[in-house]
């Protein structure tokens, strides 16, 4: 797109208002007064330049056309906007000097949302622009609302559904279970034996994904008491030390013995730094050696305990880390993960009135727990 077609100075933080006007006063004219309204202004300087923004960047928040432009006419380029966007995802509006109703009726019947005939009035076109942009508005709140709904009844159902697989499986599992093991005892052939421990292994990971399922499922009510969170991470580090120094990772532990105390569920709490420290543990199998655990007290807005587990492993795809906290989404290969173990963690921190997060690039993965800290 040619700097002197189109000109894509953007003041203000406002809507996005693209204005396709090839008289250079009136454009100028309308970009004062939009751009005092604290919108951001493009200005199409003919018809071909507009459809091309439109192809290029997509839909503006507001569209205003002159009719009368050289090459493209306003009319068709609310006809090409209405063929991919409708009249609530993209308000159009004409500015023109035609006042004769055959013009008015076309435009209309183009898809236009509204008709300003020139000379305008700045407060009327104001007006008529905050008006369209405020239903604007409703209807992305409406969409939102609507998806978050649809995501909430999915998670209800997917919640039964999972419960009562749970359930289900318990049963034959527990008896598979004690029967490979009565077996295992009385074996006498060291192959047999082998093969019925990796039975044994086998259901004890079908258990264990039957409990996140469990815990995706219900909602227990947390209990709380004050929790030294230095001590949970601590002795969370503690049970799996082994593991890291057997697989060569270096662990670098950074947590002062002062922190305040928060306001939880000690066990609820123990669970979300096992998870992470284990999806750490997991990611420097690939590459990487370092897994560094800090925590500080925060003092500087509202009071807070924050800690943050960051390994040198390979960085979470980009792609992929808005959904890292979806349940049953997982990176891992199908038979290492259910995808349900950080959206659990953040549920549980979110529950104690916490955050957490996860960044990632070249230089590592770091998740991060906010959690409020008790006051004295």
């Amino acid at each position: 797109m040619k700097d002197a077609q189109a000109h894509a100075l953007a003041r203000g933080g406002g809507e996005h208002l693209l204005i396709a006007e090839d008289d250079v006063s009136a454009a100028r004219v309308l970009r004062m007064i939009l751009e005092q309204a604290g919108y951001r202004v493009t200005v199409a300087a003919d018809g071909l330049t507009a459809i091309r923004f439109l192809e290029e960047q997509g839909a503006p928040d507001m569209l205003l056309l002159d009719w009368m432009l050289p090459g493209v006419s306003g009319l068709e380029i609310c006809h090409y906007a209405r063929q991919r966007w409708d009249a609530l995802r993209l308000p159009v509006l004409m500015v023109t000097a035609k006042t004769d109703p055959e013009s008015v009726y076309a435009a209309f019947d183009a898809g236009a949302s509204d008709y300003v005939t020139k000379p305008f009035r700045g407060a009327e076109l104001r007006a008529r622009i905050q008006s369209h942009l405020r239903t604007r508005r409703l209807w992305e709140e409406r969409q939102h609302m609507e998806e978050h709904l649809a995501e909430r009844d999915k998670l209800f159902t997917l919640g039964l559904l999972s419960g009562s697989v749970a359930h289900d499986l318990n049963n034959p599992l527990a008896v598979i279970s004690a029967h490979a093991q009565l077996l295992q005892r009385r074996a006498t052939d060291a192959q047999m034996a082998d093969q019925l421990r990796e039975i044994v292994d086998a259901v004890d990971r079908c258990t264990h994904i039957v409990g996140d399922m469990l815990n995706f499922a219900r909602r227990h009510p947390a209990e709380r008491y004050p929790v030294d969170v230095g001590g949970v991470v601590t002795t969370t580090l503690g049970m799996r030390e082994k593991k890291l120094r057997t697989t060569g990772v270096e662990l670098q532990v950074q947590v002062p013995d002062d922190l305040p105390a928060v306001s939880g569920d000690r066990h609820q709490l123990q669970q979300v730094f096992l998870n992470v420290v284990v999806n750490a543990e997991q990611a420097l199998a690939e590459s990487g050696r370092t897994l560094r655990v800090t925590a500080r007290a925060d003092h500087l807005a509202d009071p807070a305990v924050v800690l943050e587990f960051w390994n040198d492993g390979p960085p979470i795809p980009a792609d992929q880390l808005p959904r890292i906290f979806d349940p049953l989404f997982t990176t891992k290969p199908g038979d290492e993960g259910t995808g349900l173990g950080l959206f659990i963690c953040r549920r549980i921190v979110r529950e104690h009135g916490g955050h957490l997060d996860v960044s990632s690039g070249d230089e590592g993965t770091a998740f991060t727990v906010r959690l409020p800290a008790l006051q004295e």
